[in-house]
Parts: structure tokens; sequence; C-alpha cells
């Protein structure tokens, strides 16, 4: 269950630890191989770090030399699919895994690691169903085969943990909220519910708004185990509870946190956002908004961020785009016509601001933004300072 490296890493990550580490082990593995080439367990520590390094050429090496001492037949039919998967060739990695398939009684934990390797090779292509359908094949019909009956309610194996937590990704990745939820909370109730799998589910349940469980997962993630392996699932999730909470401060810190470990992750950036939006550095939001959408640009609640945060920069036809964009997704969003009707108000568009109020109330009775709209039109709101106020405190809520 590798993650795809760098075939060559570059500068900025040369001095990585684990990295340095890795190039460590993978020395001292070749220098005790020289003394005994036939070390299963040796070879297969030296393909690791070598997979670790981007060495692709010493990990084939060491693969071929191990396949045809014919020890562990199908560990290293499964590592040639690592082999592949490390360098994103995933048609390679597919076809190795998918001919272990049929395998007949297969060893225990197999079964685990292969559905883990395929279902993520179908997540990376962006076949999100497909990815879903293999693992509920393992995950909602029986316990994980590599989770015996005395390790379900304890720690369970890695390749367990690998599996919950690809589920729960893909399952928040295809939209499958209430699905997700009803795992998570059942597994939590057995006691099976991986710690950094419950990272991941924390932000599947902001999305559907239940922030106590979130607050209880990404808890329960951040206070188990290894940092480096805490998803930044869990450190979103902890900023979008703090934005609620209206301390941008910390909404930052775990934005960033998240940022660390996924430069380009658009959710993080997202929330980022918001962070800077609640801190009022607008122009440090609007990057922040824009890096988002260039990564994720059906995120409705983006496009709001964005259009708000034009609006208080005064940019009232990049703000009228923005919520159109947001339209142009979901035509029955009150939030998306309200903030439109405001944006046009301020440009003294009556007619059609008038008209996406009311669309705004008409979808959602409190709209605060449609009501917003309607008392810029009747003059009861003229400051435009108190504008940027309420634009502040829209976000906030968001």
């Amino acid at each position: 269950m590798t993650e795809p490296s760098p075939s060559r890493p570059d500068a900025s990550i040369q001095n990585d630890p684990r990295l340095v580490a890795a190039r460590q082990r993978l020395q001292r593995m070749e220098g005790f191989l020289q003394q005994d080439p036939s070390n299963n367990e040796l070879l297969i520590t030296a393909f690791e770090a070598s997979l670790a390094c981007g060495e692709w050429d010493k990990a084939q090496a060491h693969l071929r030399h191990a396949q045809g001492l014919d020890a562990d037949p199908l560990g290293w039919r499964l590592r040639e699919g690592d082999f592949w998967l490390a360098q994103q060739r995933y048609d390679e990695a597919q076809a190795v895994l998918e001919a272990l398939l049929p395998t007949p009684n297969p060893p225990h934990g197999f079964l685990d690691v292969l559905m883990h390797n395929l279902a993520f090779i179908d997540l990376r292509r962006g076949d999100k169903g497909r990815s879903v359908e293999r693992l509920a094949s393992v995950l909602e019909t029986s316990t994980p085969s590599s989770v015996t009956a005395s390790e379900s309610a304890g720690n369970p194996p890695v390749a367990a943990r690998a599996l919950q937590q690809l589920w729960s990704r893909a399952l928040h990745q295809d939209a499958q909220l209430a699905r997700a939820m009803a795992w998570a909370l059942d597994a939590e109730r057995r006691g099976s519910l991986d710690p950094q799998a419950a990272g991941v589910a924390s932000l599947i349940a902001i999305d559907a708004s239940d922030f106590d469980a979130a607050k209880r997962w990404s808890d329960l993630s951040l206070g188990s185990g290894d940092a480096a392996e805490h998803p930044a699932e869990a450190f979103v999730a902890c900023a979008s509870l703090a934005l609620a909470r209206q301390d941008a401060a910390m909404a930052g810190r775990f934005a960033d946190a998240a940022l660390q470990r996924h430069p380009g992750d658009g959710r993080a950036l997202s929330t980022r956002g918001f962070a800077w939006l609640l801190a009022g550095e607008l122009g440090e939001a609007f990057k922040a908004f824009k890096q988002a959408l260039s990564v994720m640009g059906q995120h409705i609640g983006t496009w709001h961020g964005l259009a708000w945060t034009q609006i208080a920069q005064g940019d009232l036809a990049g703000a009228e785009e923005s919520f159109q964009s947001a339209l142009s997704l979901d035509r029955n969003f009150a939030e998306s016509h309200g903030g439109l009707a405001v944006a046009l108000a301020m440009q003294s568009r009556q007619g059609e601001s008038s008209e996406h109020a009311e669309l705004a109330l008409r979808l959602d009775r409190s709209n605060a933004s449609g009501r917003y709209a309607q008392a810029l039109l009747s003059g009861e709101v003229k400051d435009a300072s108190d504008v940027q106020r309420f634009a502040r405190r829209i976000l906030a809520g968001m």
C-alpha cells in the first residue's frame, strides 16, 4: 500500500528527515544483502526503502531478485504493484493487481491489501463510484479479513486501518455523506474506528453539520499515534470548528497545518481563506480563495467566500460574477441568490436585486442575505462599512 513518490526528490525535500532515514536504511540493507543475498526480510526492507527514496532502478533490482528466488511469491506480486503505484503508473499496477483477484485461499490480510490498492487506483483516476464499490465489498459486508475477533476492538492491523481511511475518503469524494456518517458512527459504537479514519470522518461530519461528531473524531485523530500520520482532514475540521467560534487565529493555525501536509489541497486553502477573511486580511483571503477554486471549482462555499471578500473589497462586479458562478452549480441555493441580491443592490440595480432577494427568501425564509439586500433596496442600510461588517458576519456563520 505504497503512496506515489517523486521519481527524483527536488531540492526542497532532499533533507526531509524521513527521506534521509530511508536512504540510510537502504544503504544498511544493501550492505547486509552483500553478506546474505537470499534473505527475504532484508530484500523486503531494501525494496521498501528504495521506493521511499524514489530509487526505481534499485527497487526493481531487489524485486526481480526476490521473484527469482521464489520466496513469498504472492507477497512479491503485491509489491510489484507497489513498485508501479509509487511511480503513479496506474495501468501497470492495475494489470498486476487484477491478475491476483482469482487467487485461491489467499493468506491472512492479502485481500485487504489487494482491494485497498485497486480502490486507491480508482480514486486517483477519478472513478469514485468504482472505488466505493470495491471497498464496500470488504467494509460493509463483513469485518475486514485482516481483523480477527480479538483485534477488532483494539488497534487493527495496518491493512485494515488503511482500508477504513480510503473508504472514508472515497465516500466523501463521492458526496455520500449519509452513508459515510452511518458507517463511522457504527464503527465508533463497536470500538473499531481507526483514529486516522476518524480524522477523515471529522471533515465529513463538518459537511454533514454534525459538529459534535466532528469535534469528537478530530480530537481522537490528533490525540493518537504519530503526528506525521495525522490526516489533513482532521486539521481542516478543527479549523472549521474554530471558524464557528470566530477564532481566526486558531483557524489559521489548523489550516496551515493541513497545508503543510498537502500544499495544494482545495479544502485547506478555502478554510485558510475564511480564516484570513475573519481576521480582516482581505488580500490574503482573496488569494487563498482563488487558489482553492483553481483546484476545486465546483465548491459553492468557496465561491461565496470569494464573492463576499470581493464585496468587502468594493469589487461589486467581481462579486456578482462569483455569485453567478455559485448559482451555475446549484440554482436552488438560497445563499447564492441572497448574496447576489446584495451585490446587485450595491450597484443600484433594484429590479434584479429584488428578484434574487425574493428567490432567496422563498427558498429559505430565514436567509439573512436576502433580507439584507431588501434593507439596502429600501434605504434602511446605507453605510458601506456596515455592508463589510455584514459580509464578515455572514462568512463567520458559514
